[in-house]
């Protein structure tokens, strides 16, 4: 059933689901499936079968959300449900009430959203829709500053282009938009749950209801991702226009969906275009640039690096001080690569990754290990869980002779990263420096086993033959 819908089969998925009823009228999957795929061909569509037992099961608030939409009752006591609705059913009745045309009612849910200070990037845009409509234009602009739509980001969305472009903001305009949203908001509770095919399979659902709808689609894919499903979260995601507000949010995930699948040769020239066609956009040119640095092509990483980092936010430019510093060290340019890393540092004090690349770079060049020392031992208390890490503050220990110090925290690396070679080297080296030599033998050969072909296979063979 739920493999029906993901790669979006309905007709398996509606046999299946008469299937399931057939055998337990009450399972609650299927009856959500045929909910949606008789409100879609336009049937009557039953709440009956959704029992007590199954609505444990969800959230009860989320089967009223279904009512507001359903359930066709245009004279809903408002007022009493004005008293009583949590933020989530306050967006709902606001919403049916603007779509019923009784506008004063509307706004009293929207104030009251306002009022409990429930705030979502979604719920945002759902009262940008109705600030504009209701002509408040002081809370729309509030709220268009806070939502920060930018076109590629190149201009901000004013109130003006907003209020020109309205479906950019995906209104409920109709129930069937209605019934989205509140697929929309279980696949996001799901979400948080860490509860992953339940949130693809409403997430679907919704989908199935609105196809055009931004904020599914940017949830959907970053499901689909964590369930190691990249192609189709990638499909979910293409064919964007750049005019989409979530254009750049797109552009970002199918980035990492791409270095996933190793296919960033299928983003790179969407990325050169777009970098051509809008040559102010720096953000651009940073998405760019760090594929030209995992590319190895370090030159053309630094020129685009060089060319925005004068334009770029105050509170950024640490960001491309770093990955600029990485594509100088790896283009073997180490002064510069230095100076643009410990730039890094001073901006960014405390992150550290920063830290950890300039310290372990000193540990490689046997220089300033005293420094890399204190430095690393910062960093493991800023990141205490991370191999990486770890495994440096362990090899400065090594460098600085207290071996057993190494031993510990190189031991706690490979604990993290059990697979990674340098790692076990490391360990090795440091084994066999406290004279436990069969161990120190051990993790070297265990090296060659996880990479025969490893950067520095003919030193780890002479170490198992006659040590260090």
């Amino acid at each position: 059933m739920f493999e029906s819908i993901i790669f979006d089969d309905w007709n398996s998925g509606k046999e299946i689901s008469l299937k399931l009823i057939e055998l337990n009228k009450e399972n609650t999957v299927a009856n959500f499936y045929l909910l949606v795929e008789n409100f879609v061909e336009k049937k009557k569509v039953n709440l009956s079968t959704f029992s007590d037992s199954n609505n444990q099961r969800l959230d009860a608030n989320f089967f009223e959300a279904i009512l507001i939409w359903i359930d066709g009752d245009k004279n809903l006591d408002h007022q009493n449900k004005l008293e009583e609705c949590i933020p989530l059913l306050c967006v709902h009745y606001g919403m049916s009430a603007m779509l019923n045309g009784e506008k004063k009612k509307a706004q009293k849910f929207f104030q009251k959203i306002e009022n409990q200070k429930f705030s979502s990037a979604r719920v945002k845009e759902l009262q940008l829709y109705a600030s504009i409509k209701f002509n408040k234009t002081k809370k729309a602009k509030e709220l268009i500053e806070s939502l920060s739509y930018k076109d590629l980001n190149m201009k901000n969305y004013d109130f003006r282009n907003i209020s020109d472009n309205l479906e950019i903001l995906n209104p409920v305009l109709t129930e069937r938009d209605g019934l989205a949203e509140v697929f929309y908001n279980i696949s996001s509770w799901y979400y948080q749950k860490d509860l992953y095919k339940f949130s693809i399979f409403f997430g679907k659902l919704s989908l199935r209801l609105r196809k055009d709808f931004n904020a599914m689609r940017l949830l959907l894919a970053s499901s689909l991702e964590i369930m190691d499903m990249e192609d189709s979260a990638d499909k979910i995601l293409s064919k964007t226009k750049t005019k989409n507000p979530y254009f750049m949010k797109f552009l970002k995930l199918r980035i990492s969906l791409n270095d996933k699948l190793e296919k960033q040769n299928k983003i790179k020239p969407l990325l050169e275009e777009l970098t051509k066609n809008h040559p102010k956009n720096w953000e651009l040119k940073i998405l760019l640039a760090d594929i030209y640095r995992i590319d190895e092509k370090y030159k053309e990483s630094i020129n685009l690096y060089s060319q925005i980092i004068d334009d770029v936010l105050d509170e950024n430019k640490w960001s491309i001080f770093y990955s600029r510093g990485i594509a100088y060290e790896r283009s073997n340019k180490w002064k510069k690569a230095e100076e643009d890393l410990q730039m890094a540092m001073n901006l960014k004090p405390n992150d550290p990754y920063v830290i950890n690349y300039l310290a372990y770079s000193w540990l490689d060049r046997k220089m300033n290990i005293d420094v890399a020392l204190n430095l690393l031992e910062k960093a493991v208390e800023l990141e205490p869980t991370d191999g990486y890490i770890l495994d440096s503050l362990g090899w400065a220990y090594y460098l600085s002779n207290s071996f057993e110090q190494s031993i510990y925290f190189l031991e706690k690396a490979v604990s993290f990263l059990p697979n990674d070679p340098t790692l076990n080297d490391h360990l090795g080296d440091a084994y066999w420096k406290s004279g436990r030599f069969e161990e120190a033998k051990s993790q070297w050969e265990r090296v060659l086993i996880i990479d025969p072909k490893f950067k520095t296979k003919d030193i780890v063979k002479k170490k198992i033959e006659f040590g260090i």
